[in-house]
């Protein structure tokens, strides 16, 4: 397999803590995490910010939805290490594999290419070297100063049937790597303005049309790192903001309608982050690359 390489401009999400307050049982909340997962995967995001869109919201709903997306991009080996068994996580056979690169089937070293990268965790420690878990017939070792339980990723050399690891770095990975989620408690006015991206990409049915937005979006999206905003189940981002005290135009660089014409009254939070991330993807390149 050929491995998609990395944006070259980063894309991340900006969700809203109570996405999964529209549906009660444990079971279907999982279930929306994971088609919100396999979107992010597909489109090679790289980051998923969970911020608390209303005071009222449930944090437990809001940590439910960043400890799933994590473990669903968490390498099937490391599972047990790193998410032990509790009763939230007990409907996570029913997520669906996401099947990125850093989920490597090779379980031994014959079996390994000549250079790979793997997720792994330091298990022990012998001397100046350290062991580190990474899904193969026993840990590697590693010269490197880390402690039990640090998560680390791994450059992988084979040479004369032979493994020489090294400590590498997510920068130093040519590929697309899986993303990560983290949970901001805080509005999002200051997710926004602590994030570090140039290009905040609001969507809303209130945004100008994306035939209007075409000439704007293929410009910011092929030189800008991307930030893009989604409202949740009751609320668009243009009540969000609004209850915050800002409106779409001060917080958002530029707000589009990507489901024009909507036979739908409402349209999930789910469903918007796989249509808006079809087009995003479609207009991250020039058009002989599209393919």
């Amino acid at each position: 397999m050929k491995y998609p390489p990395r944006r070259p401009r980063k894309i991340g999400l900006a969700l809203p803590a109570s996405l999964l307050s529209d549906v009660a049982h444990l079971r279907d909340k999982t279930i929306k995490v994971g088609f919100i997962g396999r979107a992010c995967a597909i489109f090679r995001v790289e980051e998923v910010v969970v911020y608390k869109d209303r005071d009222d919201v449930d944090f437990k709903d809001a940590k439910l939805l960043v400890d799933l997306l994590n473990y669903m991009n968490c390498p099937q080996y490391l599972r047990k290490l790193l998410y032990p068994l509790k009763p939230e996580l007990r409907f996570v056979g029913i997520l669906p594999p996401l099947r990125t690169p850093n989920h490597p089937l090779e379980s031994k070293v014959s079996e390994l290419p000549a250079s790979s990268f793997r997720e792994g965790v330091v298990v022990g420690r012998r001397g100046s070297k350290v062991y580190v878990e990474v899904g193969l017939e026993e840990p590697i070792a590693v010269e490197a100063s880390l402690k039990r339980g640090d998560r680390v990723i791994i450059h992988l050399v084979k040479r004369d049937g032979k493994v020489e690891a090294t400590i590498s770095s997510l920068s130093e990975v040519p590929f697309y790597f899986g993303f990560k989620a983290k949970l901001e408690w805080s509005p999002l006015v200051k997710v926004v303005k602590t994030s570090n991206y140039s290009f905040i990409l609001a969507t809303s049915r209130l945004g100008i049309s994306l035939h209007e937005a075409l000439p704007k979006l293929k410009e910011h999206l092929s030189s800008h790192s991307t930030f893009i905003l989604f409202g949740s189940p009751k609320e668009g981002l243009a009540e969000i903001l609004r209850r915050e005290g800002f409106s779409l135009d001060e917080v958002a660089n530029l707000t589009v309608n990507f489901i024009p014409h909507q036979g739908v009254e409402t349209v999930r939070t789910e469903e918007a982050v796989l249509s808006v991330l079809s087009i995003v993807n479609w207009l991250s390149y020039p058009l002989e690359d599209r393919v």
